[in-house]
């Protein structure tokens, strides 16, 4: 008789066993599959095509299972269940938590998507926004590379580490492209807080930003003019100037920059009042992903912009500027993890704005996504705008400002830019390779208006 409990224990064991696997597969066929993660920003990974080189070389199975893990029903709520029970590993200090671990930050591309009218949002044809559907390598910037972050009050800060050996090469850099631009070219560097020195409270042991940046000004070529962002973000410190769950600044945070920059351009800055404020609500950011913790994700941001009182026209480049496409100043349909690509859209090789200020004035801005925010705030005081992605751009940086002789350029990078290896070596490549500009094809449709800021002649 005992034997008959075991043996039946067994086989109803080994039936529940079955029957968990059968309605697990059955789920996984039956369940719609989402191409996009929201909480991760990356594209999940898509059924492979069978191919005989792919099956040939294991990579075919290998995509199966990239399939599989990433499509594994109730993953969001297991992951949910995972990071509850692994936030209480690590350091915690009543306010403080402290992540560390190597994590590349998602990969994010500019995709063309349409829009949904359920936003108030008329989608036109060539419009663009940031979509997580496909892919471009931007793991080599260092802050995207993060290996430590804190979450102090619900906001999570990315510990700052500088390299004085780093601070000089840049600093050489930019004198370079000084003497390889000539006198005649105004060359602005400013280097941009992430907010370390803002947000953590002074006992904790860290570099100070500020001193990186005033040292990286200190022993920068006199001719060069330095835009002190830090000292006008630091006396609005206690303001929505950097996202709590996010690895960028806000659009208010780029705006006092904007102010500093006009006080090195000697330039009269548009006040407040003269924008257009909007906002999209509940976005979660870069940060939520690599600490999962529940305090970021109950501390929601929302992106604030600035929408300034021009008309402008937009367009973008690939990465050799052979192909000249429309796209807009603001993608205003931008929501969710992707809302902070409403400033330009996301990352192009390169971009031209065409103001209706008319004065003539031309600037070329070497940007990081921070410049994202920064960039639109010039289009009110220039005619043509460039802005190149230091990422992307596979140009030549002196024939670009010849060829639409451009007599301004700024470097807009956060200070862990700044501190990358990878930056110098980029952004020298662009000064001294051979690239060639050949013409470039455009769209035949016509440029309609960015903005919604009317014009004193429309009704």
């Amino acid at each position: 008789m005992k034997t008959f409990f075991i043996n039946l224990y067994l086989r109803l064991n080994s039936f529940l066993f079955v029957i968990i696997l059968i309605t697990v597969g059955v789920l996984f066929l039956v369940l719609p599959k989402e191409k996009i993660s929201v909480d991760e920003k990356r594209a999940l990974k898509q059924f492979p095509v069978l191919t005989e080189e792919r099956l040939l070389s294991g990579k075919y199975f290998e995509d199966i299972d990239l399939y599989y893990s990433d499509n594994f029903i109730y993953r969001n709520d297991i992951i949910e269940l995972a990071t509850e029970i692994k936030k209480y590993k690590g350091i915690k200090n009543d306010e403080i938590q402290y992540f560390t671990k190597t994590k590349a930050l998602p990969k994010t591309t500019i995709i063309k998507v349409t829009p949904n009218k359920k936003d108030g949002y008329n989608a036109k044809k060539g419009d663009e926004m940031l979509n997580d559907s496909t892919a471009i390598d931007t793991t080599s910037e260092a802050y995207e590379n993060i290996n430590s972050v804190i979450v102090y009050k619900s906001k999570a800060i990315q510990i700052y580490n500088g390299s004085r050996k780093k601070l000089s090469k840049f600093a050489a850099l930019i004198s370079n492209y000084k003497t390889a631009l000539g006198p005649n070219v105004n060359v602005y560097c400013m280097a941009i807080p992430v907010g370390s020195d803002f947000n953590l409270p002074n006992s904790f042991k860290k570099d100070r930003e500020k001193t990186s940046i005033n040292y990286l000004y200190s022993i920068m070529n006199p001719s060069i003019k330095c835009v002190k962002a830090y000292d006008e973000l630091e006396k609005h410190q206690d303001e929505y100037i950097q996202f709590n769950t996010d690895h960028h600044w806000t659009g208010r945070g780029a705006y006092y920059a904007y102010l500093a920059f006009c006080g090195s351009a000697g330039i009269e800055p548009l006040a407040i009042e003269k924008f257009e404020i909007k906002k999209i609500n509940n976005f979660i950011g870069t940060l939520y992903n690599f600490t999962r913790s529940e305090d970021l994700k109950q501390n929601k941001d929302y992106v604030e912009y600035f929408k300034i009182p021009n008309t402008t026209k937009a367009t973008y480049f690939n990465e050799n500027l052979t192909i000249e496409k429309k796209t807009k100043l603001y993608s205003e349909y931008a929501r969710g993890g992707n809302s902070y690509g409403v400033f330009l859209g996301g990352d192009y090789p390169m971009m031209h704005i065409k103001s209706d200020v008319k004065n003539g004035k031309k600037i070329l801005i070497i940007k990081d996504s921070y410049g994202n925010a920064f960039s639109p705030f010039l289009c009110a005081h220039y005619e043509d705008v460039y802005i190149v992605d230091y990422r992307y751009l596979k140009s030549n940086i002196k024939n670009i400002m010849k060829k639409y002789s451009i007599d301004n350029i700024i470097f807009a990078h956060n200070v862990f830019v700044i501190n990358s290896s990878y930056t110098t070596y980029q952004e020298n490549k662009f000064l001294n390779s051979n690239f060639n500009i050949t013409p470039s094809k455009t769209e035949s449709v016509k440029i309609k208006k960015d903005t919604l800021v009317k014009t004193k002649n429309e009704k």
